[in-house]
């Protein structure tokens, strides 16, 4: 089990980095060390309020800037393994106050590597200095000597649609920190990973999609056709406290509520009017698909003044009809939805069927009033490319979960 802590680089507005140096504090494994300063993050505790609460504590000061640049996976034979949350701060003050760990230095930038510290941090304090945004590695020691960096750095990877110019994005499985079978891009938040990378996964993803809150809407999805209509009370930070909407689809006029879902095959769809600014986000599975959470969908957007023409609809990745095998009773559900019209969307093959399920929700959101124009196929089929996408047919369930979010401009 990797221990979560973390360490801040303090810059001041002379271009110096404040500096630890640990003489103080007895059986410390970082003795002698000039380093950043942070700690253990505690019980309930997410990374951005440890830095914060550590620096306080430590120096006195209270930066007004703070940025996580990534994950440093520390391995040892001799200590316990660290998930450590790197950051640098700014625009603070110069005064520190006396620390019971060590003694507080301010050293100039082009200097700070000169100072004796742990082989390994030198090789993400570099790119630290440098300016790199990102930085990834795994550092291992055998005792004190260093016998494994490597950078693991991936630039997260989320796809958009040229029909929408709000902040959005679908999420795939690359630019994350999480290992395993949820490699690396997680979002899922009830898979059983580790509930602080997937928290610096959806940090991550936010940032990438142009969300700048930290807070969004999400629920329990339960394969239904509930559309809710969201509101600022129904936001949640990952993890956040509070019971979640049980629904499979949301829509909004409002500005600042991002609006997401979670998807592993199902499929995503965003929706926009950019002239009466509504969004939604809905989770098509076959089930919400043949029981019209797209017509709820859309008429919820109405009521909140959208009109169908001017509504545009990305769809996401998702199983394609290559790989999406399902039984009669599923075809005889889109026979029904579409109103008997549907066999351009489905190929026998023995005693089942391959759907394109993307094709069937393009379909029925044209019936609802869409302009086909207005109607973007964003990305790929999930079960071919598990190396882009998690899949749940694919993985056989042992999986991580991508998401999808769009947000009104605040």
């Amino acid at each position: 089990m990797m221990i979560p802590t973390t360490i801040c680089y303090i810059k001041n507005a002379k271009d110096q980095y404040l500096l630890l140096h640990r003489i103080k504090k007895k059986e410390d494994i970082n003795a002698g060390k000039w380093i950043g300063v942070g700690g253990k993050i505690e019980e309930n505790e997410t990374p951005d309020q440890c830095v914060r609460r550590e620096v306080f504590e430590e120096t006195g000061l209270r930066p007004k800037n703070f940025y996580c640049h990534g994950v440093i996976k520390f391995i040892s034979d001799r200590y316990d393994d660290e998930d450590m949350y790197l950051y640098s701060a700014w625009d603070t003050e110069d005064n520190v106050k006396e620390c019971n760990e060590g003694e507080l230095k301010w050293v100039d930038k082009d200097e700070v590597l000169e100072y004796p510290t742990w082989e390994g941090d030198l090789y993400f304090l570099k790119p630290l200095l440098e300016g790199r945004k990102r930085i990834d590695m795994i550092v291992e020691y055998k005792g004190d000597k260093l016998i494994r960096c490597e950078d693991i750095t991936e630039d997260v990877v989320t796809l958009k649609s040229s029909l929408i110019d709000c902040p959005h994005g679908f999420s795939t499985r690359t630019g994350g920190v999480s290992d395993g079978i949820f490699h690396s891009l997680n979002l899922g938040m009830n898979r059983g990973d580790d509930k602080l990378r997937v928290i610096e996964n959806w940090n991550r993803f936010l940032d990438s999609a142009g969300v700048n809150s930290r807070e969004f809407v999400c629920g329990e999805q339960v394969h239904e056709n509930n559309v809710h209509i969201a509101t600022k009370d129904d936001l949640r930070p990952a993890y956040g406290p509070g019971e979640m909407n049980v629904c499979d689809g949301y829509v909004t006029n409002l500005k600042a509520v991002p609006l997401a879902i979670f998807i592993a095959d199902c499929v995503p769809v965003l929706l926009y009017d950019r002239e009466n600014k509504v969004i939604g986000a809905v989770h098509c599975g076959w089930r919400s698909t043949v029981a019209d959470i797209q017509k709820n969908a859309v008429d919820k957007m109405v009521t909140l003044g959208s009109k169908e023409k001017n509504i545009a609809a990305a769809i996401g990745p998702a199983i394609g009809k290559c790989c999406f095998e399902v039984g009669p009773e599923v075809i005889e559900a889109v026979e029904k939805l579409l109103g008997g019209d549907a066999t351009s969307f489905y190929t026998k093959r023995g005693e089942k069927y391959l759907l394109d399920l993307r094709g069937v929700v393009k379909q029925r959101f044209i019936e609802l009033g869409l302009k086909e124009e207005n109607i973007e196929l964003v990305g790929e089929c999930t079960m071919c490319h598990p190396d882009r996408y998690w899949s749940h047919r694919y993985t056989k369930g042992e999986r991580g979960s991508m998401a999808a979010v769009i947000a009104l401009q605040d």
